[in-house]
């Protein structure tokens, strides 16, 4: 029983990270409608460029942070401006393929500038941990937790009781709307973008620092977004941080228990096979709006 419970709350402890993850489409989404498939890719871009501000340039961990946001504005801007501002008014399809070729762009910058074998973030979270009865949680998941919890909660005030955040609601229930009021739409999706390349670059340090920075699993890890969303529902902040939790648990569980009898993947499959399960019988997730058109 003390396995089952280590497991359920390792998993728990990964699956805040993936809502925190989850959190970055779903900003993107509820502001512009876009499905942003580059989310792995970016991930793994910003953490090994978190890698190069630490270990290559010697930048405490403030200073990285704040460099980290800095190009999280730039890289936001810069694919609003140049690439989906100018794909305003056309099929939606276009804009989802720009994501498509903005994973494979994010990925050969990895693939170009960071080539070789992975690398590693110093140890900052002395190694140990509490013990609850028989389940033992280290010191650097517990960090993780409060990270996240703190992301969360910074996140519903910012969309509370910011002008920024609000004219951000107001632009993801109606874009119309929200340009008859004066908000404007262009900064809103610029400001969407960065929210979302942010957050992945948050998810992305935690990961490394735990499993190592390293190209593909990054990748892989940042792309468990993608059914954390489709299950919480496309548009809901905490549909996302449930379904989070609930990919965390049973990638665990089903790691532990079923993965001895399959020759092991089950891990890595679980997340997907969740959501085409999702897809099939309940196509906006669990907290997801319902859209009824009407022919």
């Amino acid at each position: 029983m003390s396995f089952f419970f280590q497991c359920l709350v390792s998993g728990l402890m990964m699956g805040m990270v993936y809502g925190l993850m989850g959190l970055g489409i779903v900003v993107i989404y509820k502001a512009t409608s876009i499905f942003n498939f580059a989310h792995g890719a970016i991930l793994a871009t910003m953490t090994f460029l978190a890698w190069s501000f630490v270990m290559q340039m010697h930048f405490p961990y403030w200073l990285m942070f704040v460099s980290i946001v800095a190009v999280a504005v730039i890289i936001g801007i810069l694919i609003q401006r140049l690439i989906m501002q100018r794909l305003i008014g056309q099929p939606i399809l276009a804009a989802i393929i720009a994501t498509l070729a903005l994973m494979e762009v994010f990925d050969g910058i990895v693939t170009l500038i960071w080539p070789g074998v992975g690398r590693g973030f110093p140890e900052v979270v002395p190694i140990g941990g509490v013990h609850i009865g028989s389940v033992a949680i280290s010191y650097e998941s517990l960090v993780n937790l409060l990270i996240c919890i703190g992301g969360f909660v910074i996140l519903m005030l910012f969309f509370q009781h910011t002008k920024t955040g609000l004219a951000m609601r107001g632009t993801a229930e109606d874009h119309q709307l929200a340009r008859s009021e004066g908000i404007k739409v262009t900064k809103v999706f610029a400001m969407s973008w960065i929210l979302g390349i942010l957050l992945a670059s948050i998810g992305g340090i935690l990961i490394g620092h735990g499993h190592g920075v390293l190209p593909r699993p990054l990748f892989e890890i940042g792309m468990k977004a993608m059914p954390v969303v489709i299950l919480g529902g496309l548009e809901s902040f905490g549909g996302a941080i449930l379904a989070g939790l609930i990919i965390g648990v049973g990638e665990s569980l089903g790691g532990a228990y079923l993965d001895p009898y399959v020759g092991g993947g089950l891990e890595s499959l679980f997340p997907y096979f969740i959501m085409l399960v999702v897809l099939v019988f309940l196509p906006y997730g669990l907290f997801g709006y319902k859209k009824i058109e009407r022919v």
